[in-house]
């Protein structure tokens, strides 16, 4: 592996980049206001997706020789469109999801894939065995992550703030050496210092993007990020394809589709819930926060699920809105404060 090839959604097989010989390297966007990019998109887009586009304005990113940008939901359409307009630097591969999960859905996806490959490879005959290679590698990562991410679930929690950055390091590494080497990043967070630590609340969050300074502030503040639904939190984690599947490419299709459910899967509603339901009573949840990115539209019937899920279990939830920027920081203080003061006369 050597050049960065950059990508977004969680839905994007990072094993295909892999087995292309490149290094995936995940776009999560910037701090600040992005002046540059709102200019091309329409006021009322997803922040996330203007982030994305600024950070590549401002050559804040890493030498790309391209990037993936599924069209997962209509910003990133959007996206797809202005990239290789306004960024020439190396290509723009676009790769559509669907948004459901059954056999059609499967066979449409893993041909995409294929047709993917080809982009990245341009060639239509990629080695088998190198996409297995790469589909084991990366599984390899994903056990290491799940492993440590379920002693969470005991008396020893580890800190989300911590494990939240070192996530955000292994979706996008700093160079190709840390990208080979990720594994000894997820020992040293496993190898962190632990304490019983029964007393915080702890903390389920839930939203598109989790922004760090969110996962930090409400530790901060004393409670317990225990789990972090979100597009850059523990939805990476998939779990392995059970069954003897022979095809690469029809593999990762099932494995991503299959994975936790984006709220962009429409036909899968209640499967959201369960997703859901598994994590509370797992991590022994006593609190629920959305973070509602403005303008995205998932987020609004996502956020009314997950309150029609709370209210059905007693859980208290918190919606906090934020627009990527880090501007919100004062009102979140406020309203995270007064919730964790509730959780603690509950």
């Amino acid at each position: 592996m050597g050049d960065f090839i950059g990508w977004l959604c969680h839905y994007t097989p990072v094993e295909v980049i892999t087995a292309a010989g490149y290094i995936p390297f995940r776009l999560l966007g910037r701090k600040g206001n992005n002046s540059r990019s709102a200019t091309y998109f329409s006021g009322n887009l997803c922040p996330y997706v203007q982030s994305c586009l600024e950070a590549a304005l401002r050559h804040e990113l890493p030498p790309l020789k391209g990037v993936v940008i599924a069209r997962s939901c209509n910003a990133m359409m959007h996206l797809a469109n202005l990239w290789p307009r306004y960024i020439t630097r190396g290509q723009t591969f676009v790769l559509d999801v669907p948004r459901r999960f059954d056999d059609d859905a499967v066979l449409y996806f893993a041909q995409n894939l294929r047709r993917l490959t080809k982009e990245l490879t341009g060639t239509t005959n990629i080695e088998k065995e190198n996409l297995w290679t790469a589909i084991n590698w990366w599984e390899e990562k994903r056990e290491g992550w799940r492993e440590l991410l379920s002693r969470r679930a005991e008396e020893t929690p580890l800190s989300g703030t911590e494990i939240m950055a070192k996530l955000t390091r292994w979706q996008s590494p700093a160079a190709s050496d840390e990208a080979t080497n990720s594994q000894a990043l997820i020992s040293l967070t496993a190898d962190g210092k632990q304490k019983k630590d029964v007393e915080r609340p702890r903390l389920f969050l839930a939203g598109s993007i989790i922004p760090q300074e969110l996962v930090e502030m409400v530790e901060e503040l004393g409670g317990l990020v225990t789990f972090a639904d979100g597009c850059n939190g523990w939805r990476l984690l998939l779990a392995p394809v059970t069954g003897d599947e022979r095809d690469p490419f029809l593999y990762l299709a099932k494995l991503y589709l299959g994975g936790p459910p984006c709220p962009r899967m429409v036909a899968v509603r209640g499967w959201r819930s369960r997703y859901w339901a598994v994590a509370v009573e797992q991590f022994q949840i006593r609190g629920a926060i959305y973070h509602a990115m403005k303008f995205c539209d998932a987020a609004v019937y996502d956020f009314l699920a997950l309150k029609n899920f709370c209210e059905k279990r007693g859980l208290p939830l918190l919606r906090l809105d934020g627009d990527f920027s880090g501007g919100n920081r004062g009102q979140w203080r406020t309203r995270i404060e007064a919730f964790l003061e509730m959780l603690e006369v509950q």
